[in-house]
């Protein structure tokens, strides 16, 4: 086994027990615990459950930028920077599905996405991937269901 996949099999434990994982740069990972279903505003927590609806838990993993979590003080007002879509991992994590964040890089493409059941990618983060990405994402996925976070939109599509 890998250091990756011994990475990324720590990542999905600690998802599987509800936190949401973001993988640093230095193999480090930040976990931050679920945030409690009454506390989210309930038309978040429907638009979420239209999305990746809470009765089967899916494993999603997120492609984006996770400098932000390497800083000294890293908060979720910078994770909303780097991620404009870090509100809605926050509520999928609430309503129970296994979340974790990597970069994307080349080597850790196929670890990060491993048993993931969705895959959602940020729009700013495509242009660094491999051009084979999707195949690579696809071939260790469980159910592969890969969506991009348009930025300009604000909205989930699939990949052309």
């Amino acid at each position: 086994m890998t250091t990756h996949e011994k990475l990324f099999e720590q990542v999905r434990n600690h998802a599987a027990k509800g936190q949401l994982v973001i993988t640093r740069a230095d193999g480090l990972l930040m976990l931050l615990p679920a945030m409690a279903r009454a506390s989210v505003n309930p038309e978040m927590v429907a638009a979420v459950e239209r999305i990746i609806p809470p009765t089967i838990k899916r494993n999603v993993a997120v492609i984006g930028d996770t400098a932000w979590a390497s800083a000294s003080s890293a908060r979720l007002q910078a994770a909303n920077q780097a991620i404009p879509f870090f509100g809605m991992l926050m509520a999928f994590n609430c309503i129970g599905h296994s979340v974790w964040v990597f970069d994307g890089s080349a080597n850790t493409l196929s670890s990060g996405c491993s048993e993931a059941d969705v895959l959602i990618v940020d729009s700013a983060s495509v242009s660094a991937l491999p051009s084979d990405w999707q195949l690579q994402a696809k071939a260790t996925m469980r159910n592969p269901q890969i969506l991009i976070h348009d930025r300009a939109t604000y909205s989930l599509c699939t990949p052309a």
